[in-house]
């Protein structure tokens, strides 16, 4: 239930976000250019994942590909693998994809300011050795782009993923956090 007011808080955050905005965007007042057309990006980093009353650290990988309709809104795949071990106990490991609406909290021409969030399915064959679990998954972020070059960015930003999987009778949720360095082309 927390996971499913949080994913709605973070989807509602752009209409809490409006009355910030100081003025409208324009490509030629902020000189960020273009950031309509395909979205793309690649990414990883190191994460806290907790799964049947274990904690570990990990990394995740994350792939995006998608369209950016205006400076506020892109939507877009992604895919995401977690993986996590403690020093004397079992792996763990998931992969999960998920669809995402972004939206700009800020957009300026140095560096602006997303929140993202979404759902999917999320998937793992170490709930039951020899059996593939599958459920379903949300994820949300926030973060920041820097512009590196004109359509290139550096995006810093904490994650949340989990999901709820269930196979052979057995159910078992596993929930993520993280910090990722991704490189985004618009």
């Amino acid at each position: 239930m927390r996971t499913l007011f949080a994913a709605m808080l973070l989807l509602a955050a752009p209409s809490f976000a409006a009355g910030l905005s100081s003025r409208p965007y324009s490509d030629e007042n902020q000189g960020t250019g273009s950031l309509e057309g395909i979205y793309a990006g690649v990414g990883g980093g190191g994460e806290f994942l907790a799964f049947a009353g274990n904690a570990y650290f990990g990394y995740g990988l994350e792939a995006k590909l998608g369209y950016s309709f205006s400076p506020q809104y892109q939507i877009y795949l992604s895919g995401a693998f977690d993986d996590a071990a403690s020093g004397d106990g079992p792996t763990f490991n998931a992969e999960q994809i998920a669809v995402f609406l972004q939206y700009h909290l800020l957009v300026r021409p140095a560096v602006m300011i997303f929140a993202r969030g979404g759902v999917g399915l999320g998937l793992s064959g170490k709930v039951i050795d020899g059996s593939t679990a599958a459920g379903f998954a949300e994820a949300g972020g926030l973060g920041v782009e820097i512009r590196l070059t004109q359509g290139l960015y550096l995006a810093p930003e904490f994650y949340y993923r989990g999901s709820q999987l269930s196979t052979q009778g057995v159910s078992q949720a596993y929930q993520v956090i993280g910090l990722q360095l991704s490189i985004i082309y618009y």
